[in-house]
């Protein structure tokens, strides 16, 4: 069970790509595919509600010799919601996708990401965890690159060069645990580490390992990459980027750190990730004020938001950890709800510019509210999604006395509603530029609107009912701060 929705996304990659010139199959087999992964990563979340962390050994080789996956509460809850992300991100592009995508293998490649993301939240040992960030890497290269546009070209080289940038420093890091503690398990390395201390090795080791998880959550001053890639690549595929690539770096960090933050030598580590959250959250930010381009606004303002997750962890108490926790599937939700709002806006306005769109409210009046929903919770207006996110990491930074970041917390989120007032106005409130393109008016892609919908309807669902999966956050933090043992 616990290697089905990796199981899953394989068969359907392989299938999407032998019936890809049969379009109602391909694009038949390719949900259903989503479908059951969201399925499957459901039964598990189950599973480890009811029997604690599930573990699996391939060949029933032990560690630290044998292939291990190990989900627990953590891992559970991101599986289910990529999954989610995925399967809106699927509907996404069955409204965007003409044949000429089709062909290129576009949905094998976004079910061969899948396969990746799945992996590297599943498995139990950081070689294997390698092995699926370099599945995602190549997945997500192809997509970024595969419209052959000069920028689009441009863009998957900047991400590709930090990407083995960060490939480079987690093999390194690899390497130096390997030979300090003899094991890549990640459970038998805290363990280790608790029996033994840390040493050079090993804060050598972890060092590395944080780096690489840095550049994939996008976190100063390994961002660049997403600006850059983000604008360049079809917006809804850059929605499910949004949705759980940086939250991939993210649950690294977490699932690797966490457990052995307070040890000598690992120590030091968590106030450099707090000085690193403070300069995400106000530079992303930044950024996203000087853009033009709304996916350009967008990818600036995640590596602000993982700013947000990663203040949270870096406190390094159970309240930070369960904000941290929060704000991701919060992120996840809302994030990408935003990027299949701006692939809407395009189609309807013929551009991704600002200061080329308008007059939309007029003409798409829910599109309209749903963008602004989308952008109200990632503002943190009460009692949306975003709210309870932020509230959550003020509190946690406020138990710590940690007055700097409380004050650059809300001066970023004045800062995002500031952002997000750019669009809106320029896009829905003033005058149209030019009248729309006649293939909004004939109503292309306006099914687009129910992943929009089912997202805003889940993010809602979490702004209200944000008890209960309050306390899920809460036992998921005990749960890291325990080690995760087996």
């Amino acid at each position: 069970m616990i290697m089905a929705p990796l199981l899953i996304s394989f068969v359907t990659a392989l299938l999407t790509y032998m019936c890809r010139k049969n379009s109602l199959l391909l694009r038949s087999v390719s949900l259903a595919g989503s479908v059951g992964a969201l399925g499957a990563a459901v039964q598990l979340f189950l599973r480890v509600e009811d029997g604690g962390i599930q573990t699996l050994q391939l060949g029933n080789w032990l560690a630290p010799f044998g292939i291990s996956f190990s989900v627990g509460l953590l891992a559970a809850v991101m599986l289910v919601g990529s999954s989610v992300v995925a399967l809106c991100g699927n509907l996404s592009m069955q409204a965007l996708l003409n044949r000429q995508w089709e062909l290129r293998g576009y949905y094998s490649l976004f079910h061969f990401m899948m396969m990746g993301v799945f992996g590297a939240f599943s498995t139990g040992d950081l070689f294997n965890l390698y092995v699926w960030y370099e599945v995602m890497l190549a997945s997500s290269f192809f997509l970024v690159a595969m419209s052959r546009y000069r920028t689009s070209v441009t863009g998957a080289y900047k991400y590709a060069v930090l990407s083995i940038l960060s490939s480079v420093a987690f093999l390194i890091g690899i390497a130096f645990i390997y030979n300090t503690a003899g094991s890549l398990d990640i459970v038998d390395l805290i363990q280790y580490q608790r029996s033994y201390g840390q040493n050079l090795g090993m804060v050598v080791g972890l060092c590395c390992l944080v780096m690489a998880f840095s550049v994939k959550s996008a976190l100063f001053p390994f961002f660049f990459w997403m600006p850059a890639a983000y604008p360049v690549t079809l917006t809804a595929v850059a929605g499910v980027f949004a949705g759980f690539l940086t939250k991939v770096g993210v649950y690294s960090l977490l699932r690797i750190l966490v457990p052995v933050s307070t040890l000598p030598g690992s120590e030091r580590l968590l106030p450099l990730l707090f000085s690193l959250a403070l300069l995400s959250m106000i530079l992303g930010v930044l950024g996203a004020l000087s853009r033009d381009n709304m996916k350009g606004i967008l990818a600036f303002h995640s590596t602000s938001q993982v700013g947000y997750m990663v203040l949270g962890l870096s406190l390094g108490t159970s309240a930070g950890i369960a904000a941290c926790v929060f704000y991701m599937i919060h992120h996840m939700l809302v994030k990408t709800n935003l990027f299949f709002a701006v692939a809407v806006m395009e189609k309807a306005s013929g551009t991704s510019f600002v200061s080329e769109s308008g007059g939309l409210w007029k003409a798409r009046p829910l599109l309209g509210a749903v963008f602004a929903f989308s952008a109200l919770s990632l503002i943190g207006v009460p009692p949306l999604s975003g709210f309870w996110g932020k509230v959550l990491t003020l509190q946690a930074a406020l138990g710590e006395e940690r007055w700097l970041a409380v004050g650059m917390a809300l001066a970023v989120s004045l800062l995002t509603l500031m952002s997000m007032l750019k669009i809106w106005n320029g896009v829905f409130w003033k005058p149209a530029v030019s009248s729309l393109p006649e293939n909004d008016r004939q109503g292309r892609g306006r099914w687009m609107m129910v992943p929009l919908l089912v997202m805003s309807l889940l993010i809602l669902s979490v702004g209200l009912g944000f008890q209960p999966l309050m306390n899920l956050t809460e036992r998921v933090a005990q749960e890291l701060m325990e080690g995760g043992l087996r």
